[in-house]
C-alpha cells in the first residue's frame, strides 16, 4: 500500500439559487494498525492535515463551536450534551 496519498474531501450543502456551504479538508490515507487483519488485506486510516493555524482561524473555529452548542443544546439529552460539550471545547493556539 502507498502510505503517502493525500486527498481533498469537499462535503457540502447547496440550495439552488440560494447559497452553498462547502468544507474542505486535506487527508492523508495511510496503513491502519488494526488488531485484526481479515483476509490479510490490510486497512487504511485517515490523518487530517488541515488545522486552524493562525489566531483568527482559531477564534473563528471556537466561535463556530460555541454557536453549534447554543443551537443544538435545547434538543439534546444529558449524555448527548456531554458529548457535544467535549466535541466543541475551545482550542488554543
Amino acid at each position: 500500500m502507498n502510505s503517502d496519498l493525500a486527498y481533498i474531501i469537499k462535503p457540502g450543502y447547496y440550495e439552488d439559487g440560494k447559497f452553498g456551504i462547502r468544507l474542505e479538508n486535506v487527508l492523508i490515507f495511510k496503513e491502519g494498525n488494526t488488531k485484526f487483519n481479515f483476509g490479510d488485506k490490510g486497512y487504511l486510516t485517515f490523518e487530517l492535515i488541515t488545522w486552524p493555524s493562525v489566531p483568527e482561524e482559531i477564534q473563528w473555529f471556537n466561535d463556530y463551536h460555541s454557536k453549534c452548542s447554543e443551537i443544538f443544546a435545547p434538543y439534546l439529552n444529558q449524555s448527548e450534551m456531554e458529548w457535544l460539550k467535549n466535541a466543541t471545547a475551545p482550542i488554543a493556539a
